[in-house]
């Protein structure tokens, strides 16, 4: 792999960092991507379901769902796993894609409750999406929009998002959540058609 940038900050970014409520955080991540490409054109996040029955339950067809909501506002995505790859590759390759001027959504275990404290045992049972758009390797760190985080604990200290999670934090959270079969998995945004 070649020589990556020891930082890298997407150049489009969210116009806004919304908190979620109990669900819909794969919503909310696709209108923070779409937001960013200016394609924004629903008033709430859960309006990109492409089924009534998701809106109301936050329940889809799982990694499929998300790459097709945003080919059909002309934002092209694709999704992926890294089930096959070390750690040391599974952070790599994050960082090329961002390295490509691309956020990456990915699906995770939440063991974050609202007032930060964390939980292995949450984590386990609990799939979120976040979104990655940017990192930092002097910190260690990836800069991330996490709607699960309220308004009042963003960090406003840095570039992009509204958190920071370091790499091994990532790791941790990447390999977790329910259901079991979509760990490690992601999905990229195309800058090319």
């Amino acid at each position: 792999m070649k020589n990556l940038p020891q930082k890298f900050v997407v150049s489009k970014a969210p116009k806004e960092y919304l908190e979620q409520g109990f669900t819909q955080c794969g919503a909310y991540s696709v209108k923070g991507v779409l937001s960013a490409y200016g394609k924004d054109v629903k008033q709430h996040p859960r309006d990109y379901w492409p089924h009534l029955f998701g809106k109301y339950t936050s329940l889809g067809r799982g990694t499929s769902t998300w790459p097709k909501v945003l080919q059909s506002y002309g934002v092209p995505a694709e999704k992926g796993d890294v089930k096959n790859l070390s750690d040391e590759q599974r952070i790599n390759l994050l960082k090329k894609i961002i390295s490509e001027d691309r956020p990456v959504m990915l699906r995770i275990g939440n063991g974050y409750s609202k007032s930060g404290e964390y939980s292995q045992f949450r984590a386990t049972f609990i799939g979120h999406w976040i979104t990655l758009w940017g990192y930092n390797d002097k910190e260690q760190a990836f800069y991330v929009y996490d709607s699960c985080i309220p308004l009042k604990r963003h960090d406003k200290t840095i570039q992009i998002g509204n958190t920071k999670r370091t790499y091994q934090e990532i790791l941790r959270d990447w390999g977790k959540g329910f259901p079991f079969r979509w760990r490690y998995s992601y999905i990229t945004i195309n800058n090319k058609k």
